[in-house]
């Protein structure tokens, strides 16, 4: 992913790349057959005309037809074999004859969404040998048991396409001819074959150069060299925000936002929406409690979901505990007095007068490394990650917020800790001016704990 979005971000400042709408006309889209229903295209490539069809539906032990009811297999416990019943052949039989026939409405709609040409590609291995097997099935015009052979849409485009003067080259790889051909007026179709070989480019090595190379005598320099570009090697390939305030370890506390809570007795996993499980198993925290990060984790998801011209904060927390959102042991390890000390501070109150309120904003962008690695060179790059906790848009420009449940003894231990995330803060600044083309004008962190506001 990361040398693609090189790539891309390489084509863009080349001005190669066309900027805009997919969908505008000099623009390509890329969609599956069903989503291209009810569209229509100058040119339309079809690919993947070998994909064989699927047979998962077929693979269950016991068949069901809405009219033919059930399919099951026969188990003969005592010759240990088991074998299709009667009832499963017809049943498979008709489910197939369905499926083909839904296969075929999906290749009827591939086929008409071009309005100027419609380009096929199918790619078969073995081609002369599947040539001549598809070439002996064939006629005009094609048997429908021909048809239910089929095991893909190059299968069912080939049927036909031999029997046409243009598919001449088919039948040559096949080495074979057919008796009777199409013969319309109606010319319209171009064929081509190729060869995988034909793309492959293999380098030439003479016999010379092998014979040289193994002449040559052994230079024990060769031990003694250095890799010019090993800082290169040690840079990473993605560095997250929370990284630059100095401690590589501490996880980003919005990351691990969502925990699956207990179920009751009268409850099924149907119940539970799909969120992350807790970092610790059940018995370790009913015994022990929620670990600080925990409950760290537990004050960001109210802070997430916190309505800032609400009722308090622990009503709040009780709504996100009936919605499974919170859970009952993280809503109790939820600091209530320092939540509700921020919602009547003057920065909760800029907050509410704020334009375009964004909370855990995720944003992921491709950075110079050398902003953030001394021992990157210039034009090397990497892909930072973040989640902006709150940001909101005033009449100058973007206000950056990070909530931090870090305990403070004293103002001087308030100012180191600040200045430890003004990295941080200062890559979800850079981000934020990218991704919103706004200037930063505030950077804001909010020490739940001292109930102090500070500005980097």
């Amino acid at each position: 992913l990361f040398a693609f979005v090189t790539q891309i971000r390489r084509l863009i400042d080349a001005g190669r790349m066309p900027q805009g709408d997919s969908g505008a006309h000099n623009g390509v889209r890329l969609m599956s057959i069903h989503k291209s229903k009810g569209l229509e295209f100058p040119v339309v490539i079809l690919a993947d005309l070998d994909h064989a069809f699927s047979r998962q539906d077929f693979d269950a032990p016991v068949l069901v037809h809405p009219e033919l009811g059930l399919g099951p297999r026969y188990v003969d416990l005592r010759r240990r074999i088991r074998y299709p019943t009667l009832a499963r052949l017809a049943v498979e039989e008709r489910l197939r004859r369905e499926n083909l026939a839904e296969e075929q409405r999906i290749l009827y709609v591939a086929m008409t969404r071009p309005k100027e040409k419609l380009i096929m590609v199918d790619t078969v291995y073995n081609a002369p040998k599947k040539l001549r097997e598809l070439a002996s099935m064939t006629s005009v015009p094609v048997r429908p048991e021909s048809v239910a052979e089929g095991k893909s849409f190059g299968d069912w485009l080939l049927l036909p396409l031999l029997t046409r003067p243009e598919a001449s080259a088919f039948r040559a790889a096949a080495g074979t001819e057919i008796d009777s051909l199409w013969n319309g007026a109606d010319l319209s179709w171009d064929t081509f074959t190729h060869d995988a070989e034909d793309f492959r480019e293999l380098p030439a090595v003479s016999e010379t150069a092998h014979e040289t190379a193994q002449a040559l005598p052994f230079t024990p320099s060769l031990l003694s060299w250095t890799y010019p570009h090993s800082a290169e090697t040690a840079l990473p390939a993605k560095l997250t925000a929370t990284q630059l305030k100095g401690r590589p370890v501490d996880e980003e506390i919005a990351e691990n936002a969502g925990h699956i809570p207990a179920l009751r007795p009268d409850e099924t996993a149907a119940h539970i929406p799909a969120l992350r499980p807790l970092s610790q198993p059940k018995f370790r925290w009913e015994a022990h409690g929620l670990t600080p990060a925990e409950r760290g984790t537990a004050s960001h998801l109210l802070l997430q979901h916190l309505d800032f011209s609400g009722p308090d904060a622990a009503a709040q927390a009780s709504k996100l505990v009936e919605k499974r959102l919170l859970t009952p042991e993280q809503a109790d390890a939820i600091p209530y007095r320092a939540i509700d000390r921020f919602l009547s501070s003057p920065l909760a109150d800029d907050i509410r007068h704020g334009r375009n309120i964004r909370r855990e904003y995720r944003f992921t962008l491709l950075m110079d490394a050398s902003e953030y690695d001394s021992r990157a060179h210039a034009g090397d790059s990497l892909l930072l990650q973040g989640v902006v906790d709150c940001c909101f848009e005033t009449d100058a420009g973007i206000t950056v917020v990070d909530f931090k449940t870090d305990r403070i003894r004293d103002a001087q231990a308030l100012a180191q800790r600040a200045e430890a995330y003004r990295p941080q803060l200062q890559a979800y600044s850079d981000a934020l001016r990218r991704v919103l083309e706004l200037p930063v004008t505030r950077r804001v962190l909010y020490f739940l704990d001292a109930g102090a506001a500070v500005e980097v």
